[in-house]
């Protein structure tokens, strides 16, 4: 016989509010690729720059190899290297304008704040990022190697001289994406560093003139910090002989960049 006023539920233990396992879900780290990859092309001035891009790579190609029809330029295995190294230093700018488009303009537009409301963990978010930028860097490597293992056959043919790269093919493999990582290292870090799309983009348009500058007319003292020197170095075009050069400039832009990505763990998003 139970008591007056007695009810059953009412003295039960609170129970857990419903769970919605949909929402609890942790999201997939594809889904995350693909959404800074839309990122990457999300308004028409990305779309543009992806498109232009590759297509000024190729065209500054075209245009620097088959206008090299004078045997002393292309003599040696080093000669015909020569332009790739000058390529990749200059040839990928604009698909790197839309790389820091979307590294910088991520804190500028706070476009990280609903990434990071969705899935909190900022490691997860920076390597989905680090993803984007490692296709990035293997396609544009990759044009490169083929564009130079297509036209400089061309360009030794029109010198009159003996395409040797052919001999070599590992070794242009090895300038084209060593050179390509270097070059978009500086985009990356100066990316990260300004956390505005417009002004990392002055600043990074400023700075790759200003390097090549100092580097023609300095080759001896900016090859301890060009970024380029290591694949200068195994190029064999670099102005000081020895790896302790290209040590020192990795060294130098691997601090920077390291400094970078902690200014950006740190960076509010409010």
């Amino acid at each position: 016989m139970t008591a007056p006023g007695y009810h059953p539920a009412a003295m039960a233990p609170p129970q857990p509010p419903m769970s919605f396992p949909r929402a609890m879900r942790r999201t997939p780290f594809a889904k995350l690729v693909l959404v800074e990859f839309r990122k990457l092309s999300g308004t028409l001035s990305d779309r543009i720059l992806l498109i232009v891009g590759p297509l000024v790579l190729i065209g500054a190609n075209v245009l620097l190899f088959l206008n090299m029809d004078n045997a002393s330029d292309m003599a040696s295995a080093r000669d015909q290297i020569t332009p790739t190294f000058y390529l990749l230093r200059i040839g990928h700018v604009i698909i790197h304008a839309a790389l820091i488009k979307l590294i910088a303009g991520e804190w500028q537009h706070r476009a990280a704040q609903p990434t990071l409301l969705a899935q909190p963990s900022r490691g997860r978010y920076f390597l989905a990022q680090a993803t984007v930028v490692f296709v990035l860097w293997v396609f544009c490597a990759t044009l490169q190697t083929i564009l130079t293992l297509t036209l400089s056959p061309v360009a030794a043919a029109n010198s009159g001289v003996v395409y040797l790269l052919s001999y070599r093919v590992g070794w242009v493999i090895g300038v084209c994406f060593l050179g390509s990582l270097l070059t978009m290292l500086v985009a990356l870090t100066v990316a990260m560093l300004v956390p505005n799309a417009a002004g990392a983009l002055a600043i990074y348009f400023a700075t790759v003139p200003a390097m090549l500058t100092i580097s023609g007319l300095a080759p001896k003292v900016f090859a301890w910090f060009d970024p380029s020197t290591p694949a200068a170095t195994l190029a064999t075009l670099s102005a000081i002989d020895g790896p302790v050069p290209s040590i020192v400039s990795l060294l130098v832009w691997l601090g920077l960049l390291g400094f970078a990505g902690y200014r950006v763990s740190r960076r509010d998003l409010a």
